[in-house]
């Protein structure tokens, strides 16, 4: 893990120093009486963690956690201040731990475990996501229940699936079928990659979307209205695209 100091008192970078050189996994790469310097080692070197402190002169740890959200720096952040900032960093999301002063081992320590620990979990998250859409990439079909057969029909031949009584309609590029699945469970079993709900009683592949008129989704002559529960997830997930 690579360290940044960053702090105007000199005997505060030698505290540090005291406690990190007898960690494992822990490098300090880097130490700054002055914050600007500071921002700009980050944006050249690969950094993992900085110990700032916020009651600086001039440019306070306020200002660089600002700059940092500006110019969208990925390093995580361990506060040092009086525990009158506390409610002044709290929420910010690069902050992982926040050291009430004066300094103590304890507390220290107890933030590189922090930061590992949440290093840990946002890489076995991503870890787990990327299984899951390499998961539902690879999937190229899906069986449906047809009137007591099984059939295996293509997600790219499906272009639309409607509630129907007893099951759903599937429109495919070659002919309509009609299984007795539920729509609730054709949603679940279908990739989320490929395929939304975009009301109570359709779900659409968003790979075939020609055109998105007012509440229409449109795919060749079908229109498919988007209902108000689902539209906000609909639009969130078109903003991503």
């Amino acid at each position: 893990m690579n360290i940044v100091l960053v702090d105007d008192e000199l005997f505060v970078h030698g505290i540090f120093e005291a406690v990190l050189n007898n960690l494992e996994e822990v490098n300090v790469i880097g130490k700054f009486l002055c914050p600007r310097k500071a921002l700009s080692y980050l944006e050249t070197n690969d950094v993992d963690l900085v110990f700032l402190d916020i009651q600086m002169p001039d440019f306070s740890g306020l200002d660089f956690l600002n700059e940092m959200d500006r110019k969208q720096m990925k390093a995580d952040v361990v506060v040092t201040a009086n525990q009158d900032y506390a409610v002044n960093v709290i929420n910010n999301k690069r902050v992982v731990y926040f050291i009430k002063k004066p300094l103590h081992e304890y507390s220290i320590k107890e933030s590189i475990r922090e930061t590992k620990e949440k290093r840990i979990l946002i890489s076995s998250v991503l870890s787990n996501t990327e299984l899951l859409e390499a998961k539902e990439e690879s999937s190229t079909h899906t069986f449906f229940n047809c009137n007591r057969r099984m059939i295996n029909i293509s997600h790219d031949d499906i272009l639309i699936i409607k509630s129907s009584e007893g099951g759903v309609y599937i429109v495919t590029k070659k002919e309509p079928i009609v299984s007795s699945s539920s729509l609730k469970d054709t949603d679940k079993k279908l990739p989320s990659s490929t395929f939304m709900r975009v009301h109570k009683s359709y779900i659409v592949n968003t790979r075939k979307i020609e055109l998105i008129y007012d509440n229409l989704v449109i795919i060749g002559k079908h229109h498919v209205p988007i209902g108000r529960t689902y539209s906000a997830k609909f639009k969130a997930y078109l903003s991503k695209k």
